[in-house]
């Protein structure tokens, strides 16, 4: 999408958190069930955003049995998928507020 598409784009998506009515909101039915979600304004689907969140490190703290806390770095493709485009939540961040 060229400049003027986004900003023409921009006007469809619709306020809040969610992408209720939204044109460019999809369910890829060939998809597993929550990863199956997809953004043709961002041109990518839950597959995708989890799969650039995989490649990122992220730090865990625990709580310990003695009270203390321990922060290991994991890697987040051992964690659950974070995407949330199949439960209709906005990835793009357009209009996010209320």
């Amino acid at each position: 999408m060229n400049i003027l598409q986004r900003f023409i784009a921009r006007r469809l998506i619709p306020k809040g958190l969610y992408c209720e009515g939204c044109p460019f909101h999809f369910i890829d039915k060939t998809r597993p069930k929550q990863e199956n979600g997809y953004c043709s304004y961002l041109q990518k689907g839950d597959w995708d955003l989890n799969a650039e969140i995989a490649e990122d490190d992220v730090e865990v703290t625990t709580k310990q049995l003695d009270g203390s806390f321990k922060t290991t770095i994991e890697k987040y493709k051992d964690l659950p998928p974070t995407s949330l485009l199949w439960d209709g939540c906005k990835m793009c961040h357009v209009k996010y507020g209320r």
